[in-house]
């Protein structure tokens, strides 16, 4: 199989997936806070200072965060199985549903939380592709990173990125 037609067939595999992703985002935002607004297109902080959280927020972070950096060690040598990436996928799409439903942030913080969350997503999504495997894995560190760096977590500590 040539490499443009494996190109073509993950572009039409996956692209539906990030597409129905970032159209969830935009309905758990609408249904979660009405007409508060449309997320905006880069992440802030808040007039200088990182977004508020709450404990719900922190636990499922801190959760992802756990859950990634054990996988980091086999991520990085290359003997992460595609099942061993499924179930962090899996692990990191729970995380994300569980603190959507249980994170009550004012809706400032949680439209820049929900791009956060969207880098995520499309990370865990990504870990279920057999071509984009580590480099899902590598968004959902990036998107950890930003959390980090936006929103107040006292205790957070960035995963080192190698």
């Amino acid at each position: 199989m040539s490499a443009l037609f494996r190109s073509l067939r993950l572009l039409v595999v996956v692209a539906p997936l990030f597409a129905f992703t970032q159209a969830g985002w935009a309905a758990v935002d609408h249904e979660q806070h009405g007409e508060a607004g449309k997320s905006p297109a880069r992440l802030t902080l808040n007039q200088g200072k990182p977004w508020a959280t709450d404990l719900p927020l922190r636990k499922g972070m801190e959760l992802i965060q756990r859950d990634i950096q054990e996988a980091l060690p086999r991520i990085h040598s290359g003997t992460q199985k595609p099942k061993q990436y499924a179930d962090l996928a899996n692990k990191v799409h729970g995380h994300v549903n569980k603190l959507i439903k249980e994170c009550k942030l004012p809706p400032e913080a949680d439209a820049q939380l929900h791009i956060v969350l969207g880098e995520m997503i499309q990370g865990a999504v990504a870990m279920q592709d057999s071509v984009l495997q580590a480099s899902g894995a590598a968004k959902v560190v990036h998107a950890l990173d930003l959390y980090g760096r936006h929103f107040d977590h006292p205790g957070w500590t960035p995963i080192p990125i190698k």
